[in-house]
């Protein structure tokens, strides 16, 4: 597979594009939580829950092409191969847990939605799929470029650039830093350290 390279902005017109399709008010209106589930779905996208990897080193999967995808089934417990079809993205359910974190979830569902936009030329027919794995798991120098390329796109996706300058600009008087970024992280529903990270992207902070 050959990796097309994207610069930010053209990132940041992907972003505009699907969240404008689904509602302009999420671009141009109040910033708030931009609700990634319903805009997968609303891409014609299936959002699946399933324990991916025991391990849990698997997040979260793109499945390309019509086939089987392997999970861990409890009741086994084992591994097994579920049917997938094309557009389908599987969540590891323990990121639905009462302990686990809201930002990541949602972060996992943008970077999977991501890889389907910009990676599907790249990986239909050949049977292969996009997994969002722990930092451990990665090794290859072409999937660490994949995985960087949904990583932005998903940040893009959750904290568009003009609702994240709008929001900035209307909290910060009174604000020092780290509650800038507290509270900025609660109105788009994302982590602290993902909020932070997109600020100083934009060079905010």
């Amino acid at each position: 597979m050959r990796t097309r390279y994207y610069r930010e902005q053209v990132l940041e017109g992907i972003a505009r594009e699907v969240i404008t399709a689904y509602d302009q008010s999420l671009y141009h209106g109040v910033p708030t939580m931009i609700p990634i589930e319903d805009i997968i779905e609303a891409q014609g996208l299936t959002l699946e829950f399933q324990c991916l990897r025991k391990t849990g080193s698997v997040l979260g999967e793109t499945i390309f092409d019509d086939g089987g995808a392997v999970i861990y089934d409890r009741d086994i417990p084992g591994y097994t191969i579920i049917e997938v079809k094309s557009g389908t993205i599987l969540i590891d359910d323990s990121l639905c847990g009462e302990d686990s974190s809201t930002g990541r979830l949602r972060f996992t569902c943008a970077h999977e939605l991501a890889h389907w936009l910009l990676h599907k030329e790249l990986y239909r027919g050949t049977g292969e799929s996009a997994a969002m794995v722990t930092e451990s798991s990665i090794t290859q120098s072409q999937n660490n470029t994949l995985e960087t390329q949904a990583n932005l796109l998903g940040a893009i996706l959750l904290m568009p650039r003009p609702q994240l300058k709008r929001c900035f600009y209307r909290l910060r008087p009174g604000r020092d830093r780290q509650r800038l970024v507290t509270d900025m992280a609660d109105v788009f529903q994302v982590s602290k350290q993902a909020m932070r990270i997109r600020l100083e992207n934009q060079q905010l902070l």
